[in-house]
């Protein structure tokens, strides 16, 4: 059967020719939109790999991010320890820092005494010698 139904009839008036020639326009318009359907539907169909994809992706990067979140969550909790520990240190040689500096201000008094002294002696000497 060929495309122009117009040709098939032969004697055919014109109002016939006219209403078939109609139909044909239909049909060639209703191939172009069932073929406009179909890459629409292929077009659907990519996309909603692309979705599907996309889907997965998220779900991965949820994964990885709850995975981070718990690394994060454990480093916290270790500077938390560090933390206390280095209080707790702190707290146990405070008193040995304490001694500690107060023996080098007695050794800083008693290295003064003893330049002053020293100068004394010095300036004694000189004024003995000298007469």
């Amino acid at each position: 059967m060929s495309e122009d139904f117009t040709k098939e009839f032969p004697g055919a008036s014109p109002f016939e020719k006219r209403v078939l020639a109609e139909l044909t326009a239909l049909h060639k318009g209703e191939q172009r939109i069932l073929t406009e359907l179909a890459a629409l539907r292929g077009e659907v169909k990519e996309i909603r790999g692309d979705v599907t994809d996309l889907r997965r992706e998220v779900t991965e990067l949820r994964i990885h991010q709850t995975a981070m979140a718990k690394n994060i969550a454990a480093l916290d909790q270790r500077l938390t320890s560090l933390e206390e520990t280095v209080d707790s240190r702190l707290q146990e040689t405070r008193p040995i820092w304490e001694a500690v500096k107060a023996q080098i201000e007695k050794l800083d008094e008693t290295f003064s005494i003893f330049i002053r002294d020293l100068y004394d002696i010095r300036v004694t000497s000189a004024s003995t010698t000298s007469v």
